[in-house]
């Protein structure tokens, strides 16, 4: 079993070690189907995941109504205005067949120009 430890302010002892998602862009969902069963097999239980990672967000939205309970689910945005990072929110949880997420990013936020636009 991978070790958990405190994740931030969140209350979720998370495992050390996140699944990133982007692997599952282009997998089709009996490849999808077996990481899970590495993800559950080790402990990890923190899923990372992105509009822009293809159909990650279709693979892993496939898991949620068995195992949502049992991790903490990120995703990100890379609108840069208030109403198209909502529009693309919305469509995540649609793809990833849940009502809420545990954390919500900004994807690639490096540029300065954007982070202007962002915290107006």
């Amino acid at each position: 079993m991978i070790e958990k430890i405190p994740f931030g302010k969140t209350g979720h002892n998370s495992s050390r070690a996140i699944f990133g998602s982007a692997g599952l862009g282009t997998a089709n969902q009996s490849e999808a189907d077996r990481a899970i069963d590495t993800l559950l097999e080790f402990g990890i239980n923190h899923i990372d995941t992105a509009p822009r990672y293809g159909d990650a967000e279709l693979r892993v939205g496939a898991w949620m109504k068995r195992y949502r309970e049992q991790f903490f689910l990120a995703t990100k945005t890379s609108e840069r205005t208030y109403q198209g990072a909502k529009e693309q929110f919305h469509r995540s949880l649609d793809r990833l067949q849940v009502d809420h997420v545990d954390l919500l990013q900004l994807h690639n936020l490096t540029d300065v120009v954007d982070r202007e636009i962002i915290m107006r």
